[in-house]
């Protein structure tokens, strides 16, 4: 009797798993569209408020466009709207990068919970098993919490370096090579994501075929 509880509670785990899993991989694909639509707008901002910058310095009335009394106001509203445009995409793809972040959140949260239901029914044995076919349950939720915090951290740095005003362009010229560097940090880490979705592919296979 208690090996057929046992047995019902890691399956109701396994299943709660391999939902997290499915959702999880449509998430990323959301989320790496939203950073590829973030890259060229980065480098944009950053073009604009080096050559904003550029505008204030110069002394329109000692170059050869005096004539033109009202190009240095003109020129300088239209950077500036343009930079505020910028900040408005980059800030609707932060929208997106939040929705991820959030549903990533709730996701492992849904399996953790399943798994503390049914913890009193599995044995340390039943958590900690590996087979051919699948990770322990104990693996993927490791995995689970690293890939939740990622995407916590994630947001969170990115956020960050957008938190300017249109006013500053210094930081504003700065935030390309930050955002690169961010991106290079994400490198190292061996796409997270990546390898476990991977890992756990023939476990979501074996799991869908016994539903």
């Amino acid at each position: 009797m208690y090996r057929m509880s046992e047995d019902a509670a890691l399956l109701s785990v396994q299943q709660s798993l391999r939902r997290c899993f499915d959702a999880l991989e449509q998430q990323h694909k959301e989320w790496n569209r939203a950073i590829l639509e973030c890259a060229p707008l980065v480098s944009s901002l950053s073009n604009l408020a080096e050559q904003l910058q550029a505008c204030h310095k110069v002394v329109f009335s000692k170059t050869p466009l005096c004539a033109f009394t009202d190009l240095q106001d003109r020129l300088r509203y239209k950077l500036e709207a343009a930079v505020d445009l910028t900040l408005q995409k980059l800030n609707e793809n932060m929208c997106i990068l939040q929705g991820v972040r959030d549903s990533v959140s709730h996701q492992v949260g849904s399996v953790l919970y399943v798994y503390e239901v049914n913890s009193e029914r599995l044995s340390l044995e039943a958590s900690l098993e590996r087979t051919c076919h699948s990770p322990s349950v104990a693996d993927m939720l490791e995995w689970l919490q690293d890939t939740e915090k990622y995407y916590r951290n994630q947001y969170l740095q990115r956020k960050l370096l957008l938190n300017v005003q249109d006013h500053q362009l210094s930081d504003i010229k700065d935030v390309t090579q930050s955002w690169e560097r961010l991106n290079d940090k994400v490198t190292t880490k061996q796409h997270l994501v990546e390898d476990m979705l991977l890992n756990v592919s023939f476990f979501r296979e074996a799991t869908n075929s016994s539903l």
